[in-house]
Order: C-alpha cells, then sequence, then structure tokens
C-alpha cells in the first residue's frame, strides 16, 4: 500500500482583522528597522502636527494626488477654447477648389521678314497688345527661313523664336503664316501671327453651412455618395452639439469638481466618432462612385467621377481644424 504523502494541500489560514492594525517595525520584525526619527523632540513636533490635522478634520496628507483637481483650469480653458472653434469652424472653408479656363489672345502680326536674302537684314518680330518683345537675332532667323523646304517649317521656325522670347506660366503658341510676297526686285517677305493660349485658375471655396447647398447633387447620386453626405451632416451635427454640450458640463453643471469631470468624461469619448466618419468617408471613396450631373464646368477636383483624390482634394483647412478639436478632446476624455 502506498504512503500517504504528507504534503498535501494545507488549509489556508483564518484572516485576523487585526493583522492590518500591525506595521513592520513595530508588532512585525519589531527593532530591526531602527528608529524612525532623529529625536525625541522632531518625534513630538509629528505628533502634534497629526494631531492638529484631526481636530480640522482633516484625514489626508498635506499634499495627495486626491486633492489635485480632474480638470485643471487652463485643461479648462483648452475646452472652451476648443469649442468655440468647432463652432467657428462651420463658417470656415470646409470644400475648396479651382475652376480652369483658357483664355486665348492672338498677339499682332509681326512685321514681315524683310530682305531675308540679305546678309545683315534685321527681322524684329514685336507684339504690341502684349507688350512682350519678341526680340530675335536677325541673321539666325533670316537663314532658319531660307532652309526651311515646307511652310510648317517656317511656321515651327516663328514659333519656335517666339517661345524662346516671351512664353511664361502655363501658356502655348501657335504660329500662322502667309505665303511668301515677292516684289518688284525679287526679296521675299513673309507675315503671320502668333495666337497665345493662357490657362487660368479661379478658386472657390464652401463652409460647411454652404456645403448643404450641394446635398441636392449629392443624394442624388449613387449609395456611395448617398451615405458620404448623410456622414456629412452627422459630422456637422456634432460639431454643434459636442461644443454645445462641453460649454455646459464645463459651467453649468451643479456639483463639486468630481462630478463635473465625470461628466466631461462621458462626453469626451463621443469625440472619437468624427474621427472615425472622417475614416469611413475614405474608405467609402475607395469604392467610388459616378456622378448624376455634369461635372464640366464644376471645380477641377471633381473629375469625372468620385474617388479618393476627390474626397482629400476638396476638404478645406476648416474641416481638418474641427477634426483636431474634436481629437484633442477626445484624448483629454482618456486622461480624466
Amino acid at each position: 500500500m502506498a504512503e500517504k504523502n504528507g504534503d498535501g494541500p494545507k488549509k489556508d489560514k483564518k484572516f485576523d482583522p487585526d493583522e492590518r492594525f500591525r506595521y513592520i517595525g513595530f508588532e512585525v520584525e519589531s527593532g530591526k528597522l531602527g528608529e524612525h526619527f532623529k529625536s525625541d523632540a522632531e518625534k513630538e513636533s509629528w505628533i502634534k502636527r497629526v494631531l492638529a490635522k484631526r481636530e480640522k478634520g482633516s484625514k489626508l496628507r498635506e499634499e495627495t494626488s486626491f486633492d489635485k483637481p480632474r480638470v485643471a483650469s487652463y485643461e479648462k480653458i483648452v475646452l472652451t477654447i476648443t469649442s468655440v472653434i468647432l463652432i467657428a469652424s462651420l463658417f470656415m472653408p470646409w470644400f475648396s477648389g479651382y475652376k480652369e479656363y483658357e483664355v486665348k489672345a492672338v498677339v499682332a502680326a509681326p512685321a514681315p521678314v524683310e530682305e531675308v536674302l540679305t546678309d545683315s537684314a534685321g527681322v524684329a518680330l514685336t507684339t504690341d497688345s502684349a507688350g512682350i518683345e519678341l526680340a530675335v537675332d536677325s541673321a539666325v532667323v533670316a537663314v532658319e527661313v531660307l532652309e526651311a523646304e515646307t511652310e510648317t517649317d517656317v511656321l515651327a521656325t516663328i514659333k519656335g523664336s517666339a517661345e524662346e522670347a516671351g512664353e511664361t506660366g502655363d501658356e502655348s503658341f501657335e504660329a500662322e503664316m502667309t505665303a511668301p510676297v515677292t516684289d518688284d526686285e525679287g526679296f521675299a517677305s513673309i507675315s503671320g501671327a502668333i495666337k497665345r493660349t493662357e490657362y487660368r485658375k479661379e478658386y472657390y471655396s464652401s463652409s460647411a453651412i454652404g456645403g448643404f447647398g450641394m446635398l441636392g447633387m449629392v443624394f442624388s447620386s449613387g449609395i456611395i455618395l448617398k451615405l458620404t453626405g448623410v456622414l456629412f451632416i452627422i459630422y456637422v451635427l456634432l460639431c454643434l452639439g459636442m461644443a454645445g454640450m462641453t460649454l455646459y458640463a464645463l459651467y453649468g453643471v451643479k456639483g463639486d469638481e468630481d462630478t463635473m469631470a465625470l461628466k466631461l468624461k462621458d462626453l469626451m469619448k463621443f469625440g472619437w466618432i468624427p474621427l472615425g466618419i472622417w475614416f469611413g468617408c475614405f474608405v467609402l471613396s475607395v469604392f467610388g462612385a459616378s456622378y448624376s450631373f455634369d461635372t464640366t464646368d464644376m471645380l477641377k477636383q471633381l473629375g469625372t467621377s468620385y474617388g479618393i483624390g476627390t474626397y482629400l482634394g476638396l476638404l478645406g483647412y476648416g474641416f481638418y481644424i474641427s477634426l483636431g478639436c474634436f481629437i484633442m478632446n477626445a484624448v483629454k476624455g482618456v486622461e480624466i
């Protein structure tokens, strides 16, 4: 028969409530920690301080985290500012973009290329309307024109000279010429004109309030744009609701500091919802959508269909300011 093992489970020692009043250095391991006070006078001074605190009804130490407010005064100021900015951001540019259009101008016809058969004949191409002097080396142009075998080559020569002298920015030049004319003395002259096309941009922006005017076109499009429009409305309502409720929690809630702090903590956790809305709209833009309206004469950022580029390209600084305020408030809610 196997011997019984004496190392069986031991019974738990019954807890003695008086044990919590026994302190190390006194009843437990007494005498091993040495004297706590440097002198009897110091001991008496500490005893008097403790008795004085008891007479006042204070049960805590002089400095403890329980005495520190959960929401400091400077944090109240920051939360107030972010709440006010949330409301003000609704009137800032939430959406921005530009329209691009062409401006075509016909530059005054340059002076004819006269006496191109001479050695030192001067050729000056000037544009009175544009105010750009197309100063071209006479000998170079004369030789290039003489060497050109076709009318297209002559046009390229005039166009190239004009571009080198006068092209700036988003501009393009198109040269036209007349057929060479020979006078009675056998000299040929060429006249022409240079058409200049300039691409200009006009920038536009719209606030969150103004964005409601575009919801009709948004809701008339596909399901992706409809969902984006609904999320946009929720985001705007959160700007108003969160700002108003935060100000009320800071200055309207009755009670002590802890009551106000707990109210703020419950409220600030909703600050992560706008960040989720932004990310949700980003995910929706990945799938893309087609428009139910013509975007030819509208903002360049709209393109021909809705996508990531449209979503990120249209959002202005007003939207990102509001998003930053939401995140700041949410982070503070975690700290409380």
